[in-house]
């Protein structure tokens, strides 16, 4: 259950705030019926993304830079939008927002195709990794998040009367177009900081359903709301342990979590308002097995062949490499099928085909692919990264102590550096003891000083007090005297 907590925390977190802000904007897209308007601006924001990388930023090192070009592409979808709705709509006003996010995918297509990784750049803008995110990105998501709520709140009125009753607000003398642009600006700053993190999937899933499941049990906006949250935090939670107990991604099983509850709903407000509730339930019960009638079926039509799985790792696309290395996973035996194959993949292959082969190489206990891995682990990818540590982990191979306490000494991510100084602690080396100390001393996170605190204390039990809560001068005469004890007793340590 630890661990468990400990990979599954900051993800639903996450969560967490995405349900808080999207529930509360989805009650709004509902009732303007404009329910695409956040792939929209998604893919807007997207397109923005790229035309800041074609211009020469960089979007590892110059993250401000690009997601400034984001949010002004996000600020222009929103001019386009305001100003192409009218009060008689001969066109639909969703029809043109289609239109917008078909031109924009276009467009991203295209410009991408400019750059030296096309396809991926434009997976990486978009499809987002909720499982890898991190505290300061999570921090910052929320501060957006609140001032979002806070703008929102303090012009309640103003924007649920332009939601609910257009008409009479314009009858009121109210600002039509200038709310309606200061509401698509702050859905599109929502959406622009949810995908980052989540991809657009997720964020389509967390702004509708919710939002959809509350119109259908309630009437007032407060009660829409309490449902909507409620449904956010139960799928938020079920998704990410199907996810974990499962070994799934994050991101789709939350949303295929988020349909599964929405026809759960769907059935459930369909008994309670037909004339007969167990005409309905026989209904609902006949359609149910003749569901799993074609579900049975179609497990005939299955096609049965013995796929070369090097001519899958090497022409397929990514679904069926995925498959080829989950054949593999099921049967070790057909390893040799695709040994020759899984340097080049490790090293060049797609992020997520990497962590896939990294994951198999740690099942499998590869260790001859040990010196691949070992040059992952200062990959420029966060993921790729941790994933690699995961394996040298699971290997548990003292070959690794020098290539993880060289990587240990230049990494800049303090939860990663933490993480690694253990690695080598776990291998019976108590030079990881240094680099935890140092964490202790000079990291900025409070909560990375707090699980170096806690990793040194996992495996020697320093006689003194360590306060990883106070700023770092109110416990430098603390991390003074555990200096001074490694120094005295380093020698005679014994490593639990």
């Amino acid at each position: 259950m630890s661990d468990f907590l400990l990979a599954m925390w900051r993800p639903f977190v996450a969560c967490m705030l995405l349900s808080g802000i999207l529930v509360y904007l989805g009650i709004h897209v509902l009732s303007r019926k404009v329910i695409f308007v956040d792939l929209a601006l998604a893919q807007i924001a997207g397109l923005g993304s790229v035309c800041g990388v074609l211009l020469g930023w960089d979007l590892h090192d110059d993250p401000g830079a690009v997601k400034c070009f984001s949010l002004a592409f996000t600020f222009l979808g929103a001019a386009v939008f305001t100003m192409t709705r009218t009060r008689d709509e001969r066109v639909p006003h969703e029809a043109l927002i289609g239109i917008t996010y078909a031109v924009s995918l276009g467009a991203t297509i295209l410009a991408s195709s400019h750059l030296a990784h096309g396809a991926e750049e434009v997976s990486e803008l978009l499809a987002g990794s909720i499982l890898w995110v991190r505290w300061p990105t999570i921090v910052w998501t929320a501060l957006v998040f609140l001032g979002i709520g806070a703008f929102h709140w303090v012009f309640r009125r103003q924007f649920f009367r332009l939601s609910l009753d257009p008409e009479g607000a314009e009858r009121a003398g109210m600002s039509v177009r200038l709310w309606d642009f200061l509401f698509y600006v702050s859905l599109g700053c929502a959406v622009t900081s949810s995908v980052s993190i989540a991809g657009v999937l997720l964020v389509f899933s967390y702004l509708v359903i919710p939002s959809v499941v509350g119109v259908l049990f309630a009437e007032r906006i407060g009660a829409r709301l309490a449902v909507g949250w409620t449904v956010g935090t139960l799928v938020s939670a079920s998704g990410v342990s199907i996810s974990y107990f499962q070994d799934l991604p994050s991101g789709p099983t939350i949303v295929v979590t988020f349909g599964a509850f929405l026809l759960l709903a769907g059935l459930v407000h369909y008994i309670k308002h037909a004339p007969g509730a167990a005409h309905a339930a026989v209904r609902i019960a006949c359609g149910a097995v003749v569901v799993a009638g074609l579900v049975g079926a179609a497990s005939f039509l299955r096609k049965h062949e013995n796929l070369e799985l090097a001519h899958l790792i090497e022409k397929g696309n990514k679904a069926e490499r995925i498959q080829a290395l989950a054949q593999v996973a099921q049967d070790p035996t057909r390893w040799p099928e695709i040994e020759a194959l899984c340097p080049e993949l490790l090293a060049k292959g797609e992020i997520e085909i990497r962590l896939n082969l990294l994951d198999l190489v740690g099942t499998l206990h590869r260790k001859e692919l040990l010196p691949n891995v070992h040059a992952m682990l200062s990959d420029p990818d966060d993921a790729v990264r941790e994933g690699a540590l995961k394996c040298v982990r699971t290997l548990a191979d003292r070959a690794s102590i020098e290539p993880l306490l060289k990587v240990a000494s230049t990494e800049e991510d303090e939860y990663l550096r933490v993480e690694l100084a253990e690695a080598v602690i776990e291998l019976g080396d108590a030079r990881g003891i240094p680099i935890l100390l140092e964490v202790m001393e000079k990291g900025e996170a409070r909560q990375a000083r707090k699980d170096a605190w806690e990793h040194l204390h996992a495996h020697v039990t320093p006689p003194l007090e360590y306060h990883p809560e106070a700023p770092a001068d109110a416990h430098a005469s603390e991390i003074r005297a555990l200096r001074e004890w490694w120094q005295k007793s380093q020698g005679a340590l014994q490593l639990h």
